[in-house]
Parts: structure tokens; sequence; C-alpha cells
């Protein structure tokens, strides 16, 4: 019993609540609220700790309840059973922040609510599993409550298509992105950090722009994500907890959501604010994707999903001779560079809009071929090496 009140309750995290209790305090809401500047840094630090405190709780949950990860030679890093509920602390401390500041519109009540469809939908794939086509049809379901409270692109002239097209092009969006982002939860950290980053950028944008329900969830966001990072990217010692499916594509699928309810301005280069900000993300589903696609390797949505290859951009990183944590520092550097670009983007004129544009897909198809022949050259140099 001591051990296990040790394991749930670590003195680091005891020191956390009463900076919980203070935090939760009327007079601390109402301080911060009445400062615009401050109230995006209240937010994140609300749902840090709020995460922080619930991770070990969830972590002792994982191993009672069996949602855990083995050793998988084929992708994961880890050497030891760990448990997949990082995701269910993020999820808990996300809403506890958004509860607690309790500032709702039609749109967002819709995000959060297919969120939570996502959430436990992953949950349960962590622990039973679920087939390629349950997890495909409860996130087109997801995206079906997003279109329907008006959550959805709005570029599409009525000439090719309209409303229709736009859902489509909704429904292609929210499922890419969604699991993107847990195709990238393969090594320590690399999820929790770009989900960092990305929703810093999310929040930047909202902040500039005035779009405060987009800034309430994108800083709520950013918090959690911080606060599951240190349990997940260790200096010299493996991962506590993984994010699990249940974590990835609860972030993934916000992220989606974010794209899709920002105002990102009059022009058609503008909407790519947000493309700009997830663009290694997206960099890395394309690339995989064609290359598998390609190969043969893929051949059905199902192995889309499930494929659990080791040709991802960071293992590609690490086949150019860079370590596991310093493959994950690259990717967040490269993502920390095209959000910035996404905010010069969004105050940019429209020739300026264009070079940016060309300059960025020029670049990640440069870094595409080069990661891909260098690839295809360490393997083709071990075959030949084999006896």
């Amino acid at each position: 019993m001591a051990s296990l009140i040790k394991r749930v309750f670590p003195l680091p995290v005891l020191l956390l609540y009463p900076v919980a209790a203070v935090l939760c305090l009327p007079q601390a809401k109402a301080w911060a609220e009445s400062r615009h500047a401050l109230h995006a840094g209240y937010l994140m630090l609300v749902a840090f700790v709020f995460t922080c405190i619930i991770m070990p709780i969830a972590m002792e949950a994982g191993l009672r309840f069996g949602i855990v990860d083995a050793p998988d030679e084929a992708r994961k890093q880890h050497t030891g059973v760990t448990p997949l509920t990082g995701g269910l602390a993020i999820f808990i401390g996300f809403c506890a922040t958004i509860l607690l500041n309790f500032h709702f519109s039609l749109q967002m009540k819709a995000i959060l609510s297919s969120g939570a469809l996502i959430f436990v939908t992953g949950l349960i794939d962590d622990r039973y599993g679920l087939s390629a086509k349950v997890r495909l049809a409860i996130q087109l379901v997801a995206t079906a409550i997003l279109i329907y409270f008006g959550v959805r692109v709005t570029f599409v002239p009525p000439e090719l298509g309209g409303v229709y097209v736009e859902c489509v092009i909704t429904a292609l969006w929210i499922v890419g992105i969604t699991n993107s982002m847990n195709f990238i939860d393969g090594m320590d950290g690399l999820a929790g950090g770009t989900g960092i980053i990305y929703a810093f950028f999310f929040a930047a944008v909202a902040g500039l722009t005035g779009q405060w329900y987009m800034l309430f969830l994108a800083a709520a966001i950013a918090g959690a994500c911080a606060g599951f990072f240190p349990y997940n990217f260790r200096r010299t010692k493996p991962a506590l907890v993984f994010l699990g499916d249940s974590g990835a594509t609860f972030v993934g699928f916000m992220f989606a959501s974010f794209a899709i309810l920002g105002e990102w301005g009059d022009s058609i280069i503008d909407i790519l604010v947000p493309v700009l900000i997830m663009s290694v993300l997206i960099f890395d589903m394309t690339l995989t994707t064609f290359v598998r696609i390609t190969t043969g390797e893929v051949r059905t949505f199902g192995q889309w999903i499930h494929y659990t290859g080791r040709d991802h951009f960071h293992h590609r990183l690490m086949s150019l001779g860079v370590t596991e944590k310093q493959a994950a520092m690259i990717f967040f550097a490269v993502s920390i560079c095209f959000g910035i670009e996404s905010l010069t983007l969004l105050f940019s004129n429209l020739s300026n809009s264009i070079l940016i544009l060309i300059h960025s897909v020029l670049l990640f198809i440069l870094l595409g071929f080069i990661l891909v022949r260098r690839s295809a050259g360490k393997t083709e140099k071990a075959v030949r090496s084999c006896p």
C-alpha cells in the first residue's frame, strides 16, 4: 500500500497540489480574465498543473487495467512494458481547464464533444484493439458532428460543388491530421513536444487575431501536452508513459479542428496558415504514404492506419546518424521554423505569401528527396554487406 501511494502521489507532484488550489480560486481566475495578455498563460499553467497531478494516477490505472504497450522491434524504441494512459491525463487536464474557465460557443461544444468521442475510441483501442474500419467510421461520425454544427471548410465556390465538396475536404482533413499525429507517436517525446509547439502557434495566431475561443482551446492543449512531456521525454532514461492512440488521436483531432475553426484572412492563401503550422506533420504523412504506396507496402486504408514501419521523418533522420533524442530535437526545430513562417504568412501581402509558400514547398521536396535517397542508400549498403 505504501508503495502504491508513493507511485500515485510522488513528492514532486504533491508540491503542485497547493498550486492547483490557488489557480482554482475565483480571485485567480478573475485576475487572469481581466488581463488578456496573461489569460492564455494562465490557461496553459492550469492545464499543465492539472495534467502533472493526474499523470501518476493515469499511469497506475494503465498498469492496473492492462492499458500498456509491450516492446516491438518493428517500431517501438522502449524495452519494457509502459502504460498507454498519458492521453488520459491530457484529456482530463484539458477538460478540467476548459470547464474551470467555462467559455463556450456552439462550435466549441461541437469540437469538445467530438474530441471526447475520438478519445474514448482511442482508449478502447489501446485496451482491446479496434479494426481500421471501426476507427474510420467513428472518426467520420466525429467529423459529421463538426459539420452539422458548422465547423467545416468554407472556401469552395458553388460552381465547384460548394458545400458538398467542402464536407468531403473537411472529412479528409480531419481523418488525415488525426491519424498523422498518431503516426509520429513512435519516439519518446516526439508527439508530446510537437503538440506543445503546434498548440503554441495556434494560440499565438488566435491571440493576434482576436479569436478567443480558439485561444482557450489551444492554450489548454499546450499546457496539457507540457504536463505530459516530462514523463515521456527524459534525458537519459526511457519514457514512463506513452500518449497511446487515445492521446495522439485526440490531440491530432483538436489541431485539425482548430484549422477549420479559425478565421485566417480574406485571401485564399491565408487559409494555408494552419497548414504551415502543421507542415512538418503533413510532410511526414505525405512522404511515408507516397513511399509506401509506390513500393506496394500499403494498398488499403487498414494497412495505412496500422502500418508500423520505421520510415517516418524521425526514423529517416536517425538513418543519417543522429540519436533518437537528437532526431526529436531536429523535428521540433523544423516545426518551430515553419511555425514562425506561418506567423509571417498571416501578416504578409499576397505576393510575399506566395513566395513563402513556394519556398516551403521546395524545401520539403528537397528534404524528402535527401531523406529517401539517404535511407535507400543505407538499406542497399546493409543488404550488400550481408553474407
